[in-house]
C-alpha cells in the first residue's frame, strides 16, 4: 500500500467515476483502475461494484473513505501552513478588544495555545466604539465588541451572549445572597461605564423597568476598572461575568441578577483584507473559549 493509491482511490470516491479520477490526477483511466485494484488487494476486501457502467463503493469502501479524507484534509492543512510560512503569514496578528477581554479573557486563552514560536500576537485595549473604527480602518486584524458594527468595511459574527452579574464587596451586606434583584441595588452606590456604553444602556433599562433609578458614584471607562473599584469597597457594579477574574476572590463577590439583561460580544474582521492563515487560528481559540464562557470564573460566588 503507496500514498499513490490512497490518492487514486480518494480521487474515485470524490469524482464518482474512474475516468474524473484519472483527470484530476492526470494519469490514464488503465493506471487508476490499476492503482484502486492494488489497493483493493492490499485492504483484502472489494471496494467498489460496477453496476450500470458505474462505480458503485461498497459499504467498506465508504467507511474508509472517512479516514482518507482526513488524511488529505491533514495534507491540506500542511500545504497552507506551508504557504502561509513561505508568504510570511505567520508573523504578527493584532486584536482589539475591551478590558473586560483583553486583560484577562485573551491572554489566557492566547497563552495556553502558544504553540508556535514564530506567532506573534498584540492585544489591544479599547472601546468598542473605538474597535470597530480599527477594524473597518484596517488597522487590526480582528477585533472582539460589545457592540454589532454594521459596517460596510466589516465582516462580523456573533460569538455567544452572555448575562450581566453584579460584583459586590466580599464584605457588603448583601455577599451572603445566591442572587439579587436589581431593586436591592437601588440605594447602592453604583460604579458605573459611560452612558455610551452597552453595559451601561442594559443596566439603566433594568432599574428603569423596576421603577426604580440607578445610584451612580463613579464613572469609569472599563469594567476592569469598575471590578477593581468594588475590590477596593467603592460601590457595585453589574459587569460581564469574566470583569476582573484577576481579582482576589477574597475580595469581591459575583452574583446573578433579576431580571437578566444579556450583552452580545460580536467578532469582527476587515472585509477587504486577505486574512492570513494566522488569524484563523485566533478565532478557532476564540470560539472554544466562548463556548465556555457561561461556566463561572474562578472566584465566583453561586
Amino acid at each position: 500500500m503507496n500514498i499513490r493509491q490512497i490518492e487514486a482511490f480518494h480521487a474515485v470516491m470524490e469524482t464518482g467515476s474512474a475516468t474524473r479520477a484519472a483527470e484530476r490526477l492526470n494519469i490514464s483511466q488503465p493506471a487508476i483502475s490499476k492503482l484502486v485494484k492494488a489497493f483493493s488487494e492490499h485492504c483484502g476486501f472489494v471496494l467498489f461494484h460496477r453496476k450500470g457502467g458505474q462505480l458503485v463503493p461498497t459499504r467498506e469502501a465508504q467507511i474508509l473513505s472517512g479516514e482518507v479524507t482526513k488524511v488529505f484534509s491533514g495534507a491540506g492543512r500542511i500545504k497552507d501552513v506551508a504557504r502561509a510560512l513561505r508568504e510570511q503569514e505567520w508573523g504578527d496578528v493584532s486584536i482589539a478588544a475591551p478590558p473586560a477581554f483583553s486583560v484577562g479573557f485573551l491572554p489566557r486563552i492566547i497563552a495556553e495555545n502558544m504553540q508556535l514560536p514564530e506567532l506573534r500576537v498584540q492585544i489591544l485595549s479599547r472601546t468598542s466604539p473605538q474597535i470597530v473604527e480599527m477594524v473597518a480602518n484596517q488597522q487590526v486584524d480582528v477585533g472582539l465588541s460589545v457592540i454589532e458594527p454594521n459596517h460596510p468595511d466589516i465582516s462580523s459574527r456573533l460569538l455567544v451572549t452572555f448575562p450581566l452579574v453584579c460584583l459586590l464587596p466580599a464584605n457588603h451586606h448583601l455577599a451572603n445572597r445566591r442572587q439579587l434583584h436589581i431593586n436591592d441595588l437601588r440605594e447602592e452606590p453604583f460604579i458605573s461605564l459611560p452612558s455610551t456604553d452597552c453595559s451601561f444602556s442594559r443596566a439603566e433599562r433594568a432599574f428603569q423597568l423596576s421603577g426604580g433609578a440607578m445610584k451612580r458614584k463613579i464613572e469609569v471607562p472599563f469594567s476592569e476598572t469598575a471590578a477593581m473599584l468594588v475590590a477596593q469597597g467603592a460601590g457595585v457594579a453589574l459587569v460581564p461575568p469574566f470583569a476582573g477574574s484577576d481579582i482576589d476572590p477574597n475580595l469581591v463577590v459575583r452574583l446573578p441578577i433579576q431580571p437578566v439583561e444579556q450583552t452580545d460580544l460580536w467578532l469582527l474582521k476587515p472585509k477587504q483584507r486577505h486574512a492570513p492563515l494566522v488569524v484563523e487560528i485566533i478565532e478557532d481559540l476564540v470560539d472554544k473559549a466562548c463556548a465556555l464562557i457561561d461556566r463561572p470564573p474562578a472566584g465566583a460566588s453561586a
